[in-house]
């Protein structure tokens, strides 16, 4: 009894490569005691009764449609490894670039992109014939990585040949706080959480083609805007002196936000209005830029920027005047947002006239 209670421990701490045998084996111990209790006339009986499925067979019955279900997505879900390798194995033999599928292989052994079949020539001889190379494809394929963002958040795996790409597109790639002094960078999801709380700037979330009426910020202050929707950009509102005038400028917070392709894009007008009147008034409109801040910022060093006249930036009032800001989309993006806009509205039904 005690060999049989330490085999039995050994195969709970993790051998479970004889799970199957483990359970028939319970299976005849039971069988066996049941036997010894019984009359000699219920062995028919017993011999009627179904045996249970071992594990990793499926039953024949109502639950194997179950069985055979968890057997395909146990074969989908493949499982993964991380491994190390040199550079040299997925980069082109004669770009040097990460290798892009198709690939092929030239006489001389070398793997290169398709588009590099014409030049290797140059720097090997024997490159006259190019063979698919489809294993290499494989791996090429299946090479993937965690995104160099993944710190900040980003939870993406991208493929090895695309990493470059999702870098310069991605979202939580890293931006600067402005703030003079202040060295704190992440996401610009979490300078949000950090203008706020540390810096104790206001932050107002705006719906994009809507006006949102902001009291404008002392010189060299800030007012954070953050888009509803599922893109979440961050925005920063600030003035600075100009002369005796102020300069007021709107940014979009991310890096690389102009460069990469299918970023959304954004146009705004900005127009300040009097305390005591919203008679006098100024107003432009124009792109809105976008920067990662590590340089900071300054309204007056933008393309373009609301100038605010000493006679509504000093009203009689004494109050400090308002800025209406209206942030639309872009492009491509304002396309889609107006064709979503388009699809949840009911059509119009039109009114028929009794006689």
């Amino acid at each position: 009894m005690a060999e049989q209670s330490k085999r039995g421990s050994q195969m709970e701490n993790g051998d479970h490569g004889h799970s199957g045998k483990k359970a028939r084996a319970q299976a005849m111990s039971n069988g066996v005691v049941k036997q010894e209790q019984q009359e000699v006339g219920e062995i028919e009986q017993e011999e009627e009764e179904e045996e249970e499925p071992e594990e990793g067979e499926v039953s024949q019955g109502s639950g194997g449609g179950a069985g055979a279900m968890v057997a395909v997505e146990a074969v989908e879900t493949e499982p993964q490894i991380n491994l190390s390798f040199g550079l040299t194995l997925f980069h082109c033999r004669a770009c040097l670039l990460p290798l892009k599928p198709p690939t092929f292989k030239c006489e001389a052994g070398h793997v290169v992109c398709a588009a590099c079949c014409n030049n290797h020539g140059q720097a090997c001889g024997g490159a006259t014939i190019f063979s698919p190379c489809v294993e290499v494809d494989a791996f090429v394929r299946g090479a993937k990585q965690p995104c160099s963002y993944e710190e900040f958040g980003c939870k993406d795996t991208v493929v090895y040949f695309e990493a470059a790409a999702h870098r310069r597109a991605c979202p939580w790639a890293p931006c600067s706080c402005p703030d003079p002094g202040c060295g704190f960078f992440t996401s610009p999801a979490g300078l949000v959480d950090h203008f706020a709380f540390a810096h104790s700037w206001p932050v107002t979330e705006v719906r994009y083609g809507k006006p949102h009426r902001l009291a404008l910020p002392p010189p060299q202050g800030w007012h954070v805007l953050v888009g509803k929707g599922g893109d979440r950009c961050v925005f920063l509102l600030s003035p600075c002196a100009l002369g005796e005038a102020a300069a007021v400028a709107l940014v979009c917070v991310r890096a690389n936000g102009g460069e990469a392709e299918g970023a959304p894009q954004f146009t705004c007008k900005l127009w300040a209005e009097a305390a005591s009147s919203n008679e006098s008034m100024t107003m432009m409109s124009s792109m809105v830029g976008s920067s990662s801040l590590s340089a900071g910022f300054s309204a007056a060093d933008q393309d373009m920027f609301l100038v605010v006249p000493p006679e509504i930036l000093h009203d009689v009032s004494g109050e400090a005047p308002f800025v209406m800001v209206r942030i639309d989309r872009a492009g491509a993006a304002a396309a889609a947002a107006a064709a979503s806009a388009n699809s949840t509205n009911p059509p119009a039904r039109s009114s028929r006239r009794t006689q």
